[in-house]
């Protein structure tokens, strides 16, 4: 007969880890952490393109997450730092903030006058509630107001900070308070999630992405991630022939080519964005379970972004759903706060319904044309639901065209519009 502990382990031995989520694994976590590092290198990146900033290169990983360099040769140099959202604000005194501070001191004074200055990043945001040792925002706005902590005696906050930095790197008060009051501090208030789309949104301000399909757009920002990543590794970059070349110092040689590794420079950032513009799949083989992810739109649109996607829908009309199912959301909001709850449904499913008789009907039309009929069945609709928004004003209960698009994404979210023939866009969605 067995004893009990036996019978447990055969019942633990059936069990089968690919059906089991292990919940203490933090990997996932790590990798959401360092993938928001690389898109927000990537986001930089694009720069490259747009001109904003003067930023002329970014180099990864190299004494920073990133640098970037600007027309003059100077540089900013980048720490990214994120938390759960539903932690904790980051306050002035934590080692991770003090750490990160020290070590922009520290590169200041190792490359004297390269630095125009520093920043420093998070998803999270800073606490503010007081003017206190804490309050970060506070601490380096003052000191720049300022000047620096001359004149200030020894138990202001502000040269109490500053020395406490002094102290961890060996470096004078007066050189800590020149690198912060040359440092800025940036609180996005997100998930770590929420990047991707962030990234999107910043490539449809380069010359003709906007007007690309929203699916070549995602494939964009998916290789404009990996080129960060890419360049944030140990990865030689050059000719194999120069190491090998006679009177070459081998270790200088390695160096460069690590370095140039680091680079992302303007060709780099086109040579991603032609690959996909002259080369992308056709549509009907886009798997938009993998290419659209909640990371790339919002998670309660998800299902509404990969069937616009799969259409062919053009990435600024796509990005722009978002905003205008919002706008209706809040139209419900205001009717049920004016009329009361059983009346603002009404009036809700009321444009539901003439949005949808509308979209059905352009559906048709559009795709007699052939695949991928996405774009052509958006400007149909566009011109019918204008004209019905001028038309029957009184039966949409004053609604304008923004919240009849609006309520189209709903509709395609809810999987009762399409823009291309049916496929299974829930996979993998939330």
């Amino acid at each position: 007969m067995r004893n009990w502990w036996e019978i447990g382990l055969c019942i633990d031995v059936v069990k089968s880890p690919d059906l089991v989520l292990d919940k203490a694994d933090p990997g996932d976590d790590v990798s959401a952490r360092f993938d928001y590092q690389h898109t927000y290198a990537a986001i930089n990146a694009i720069r490259l393109i747009t001109g904003e900033g003067d930023c002329v290169e970014i180099i990864c990983e190299n004494h920073e997450d990133f640098l970037v360099k600007n027309g003059a040769g100077k540089f900013i140099g980048t720490q990214i730092k994120t938390r759960k959202i539903t932690l904790l604000p980051f306050k002035a005194g934590e080692e991770q903030v003090t750490n990160a501070l020290g070590k922009f001191c520290l590169l200041d004074q190792k490359f004297p006058g390269c630095f125009e200055g520093f920043d420093f990043t998070t998803n999270h945001s800073f606490w503010k509630n007081e003017q206190s040792l804490n309050n970060l925002p506070w601490l380096l706005d003052s000191l720049r107001q300022r000047g620096g902590i001359k004149g200030l005696r020894e138990n202001n906050p502000l040269r109490q900070y500053v020395a406490g930095i002094a102290a961890s790197t060996g470096l004078s008060p007066q050189n800590v308070a020149a690198t912060l009051v040359r440092t800025t501090i940036r609180g996005h208030e997100a998930e770590i999630t929420h990047i991707g789309s962030n990234l999107q949104e910043a490539l449809c301000e380069c010359p003709g992405i906007e007007e690309l399909p929203y699916a070549t757009v995602a494939a964009i920002a998916k290789a404009l991630v990996q080129l960060a990543r890419e360049a944030s590794a140990k990865t030689l970059r050059g000719a194999v022939t120069e190491l090998f070349a006679p009177g070459t110092d081998l270790k200088q040689a390695v160096d460069d080519q690590l370095l140039a590794g680091k680079r992302i420079c303007k060709d780099d950032v086109l040579a991603v964005i032609d690959r996909f513009k002259s080369g992308s799949k056709p549509y009907e083989d886009i798997n938009v379970s993998t290419l659209v992810t909640p990371s790339d739109a919002p998670s309660d649109l998800v299902i509404a972004f990969r069937k616009l996607a799969k259409g062919g829908v053009e990435a600024g009309r796509v990005t722009n759903i978002a905003d205008r199912v919002r706008s209706f959301e809040a139209l419900f909001l205001e009717w049920s706060r004016k009329y009361g709850a059983d009346e603002a449904t009404k009036r809700y499913n009321n444009v539901l319904a003439a949005v949808q008789f509308e979209a059905a009907e352009a559906h048709a039309g559009a795709e007699k044309g052939g695949e991928p009929y996405g774009s052509a069945m958006f400007g149909a609709l566009a011109e019918r639901l204008m004209a019905r928004a001028r038309d029957d004003r009184d039966q949409l209960h004053g609604c304008r065209p923004e919240h009849l698009i609006g309520a189209a994404g709903l509709l395609t979210q809810q999987c009762k519009t399409w823009w291309s023939p049916h496929f299974n866009a829930a996979e993998d969605a939330p």
